[in-house]
């Protein structure tokens, strides 16, 4: 673990804040904030950002992140990339459609990513993004994620709620919850980038 996820991780302890509420003080989106936590260095024009949240001078913080590239070797996704899986059934309501991956069945059992094309999600998710997904780490309220459902239709949207197989999620561009009943899987949003176009 590099000295700044420590820091970071060592600074949310100390003020006792999730990673939803860590991430709006640094003003960046609780995936980015995530992923830096567990790793990914952050961009040079976010350097003062973290450096006011750590009480550190902005030097310091680009210190800790070339530190981190070095110790790294990479600021990028391990190769190779995630496979991009789904396409969007239903824009207005970020409802995507997943197909069986050879003789396993619709629902993506490591790392994958999906092509945002919907704007259901904006701003945190923007038309046009590629968000990725990781089966392997545990959903909480706040995080955007993918509710898979049976016959491998599936929703973007932020966890509000995940009992007895029904999750509730919200939407940021529009109004009420949506509420999924049969959940097969949660899988939590753990990077997102613009699409180069």
């Amino acid at each position: 673990m590099s000295r700044l996820s420590q820091m970071l991780l060592n600074e949310q302890a100390k003020r006792g804040l999730t990673d939803y509420r860590a991430a709006k003080e640094i003003g960046v989106l609780q995936q980015t904030y995530s992923s830096w936590k567990h790793g990914s260095v952050p961009r040079p024009n976010r350097y003062a950002a973290i450096a006011g949240w750590l009480h550190i001078s902005i030097d310091m913080a680009r210190e800790l992140c070339e530190e981190a590239v070095a110790s790294t070797g990479s600021t990028k996704l391990p190769k190779p990339e995630p496979p991009v899986l789904g396409r969007v059934s239903d824009r207005k309501e970020a409802k995507f459609k997943f197909e069986p991956v050879g003789d396993r069945g619709r629902i993506p059992e490591s790392r994958y990513a999906i092509d945002v094309a919907t704007n259901a999600m904006e701003p945190a998710l923007l038309y046009g993004t590629k968000a990725w997904l990781d089966p392997s780490t545990w959903p909480a309220v706040g995080n955007e994620v993918m509710v898979h459902s049976k016959n491998g239709v599936a929703w973007l949207g932020r966890l509000e709620s995940l009992s007895a197989g029904t999750a509730e999620i919200s939407q940021y561009a529009y109004e009420g919850n949506i509420k999924v009943s049969d959940v097969q899987a949660v899988h939590v949003v753990v990077l997102a980038e613009r699409i180069k176009t």
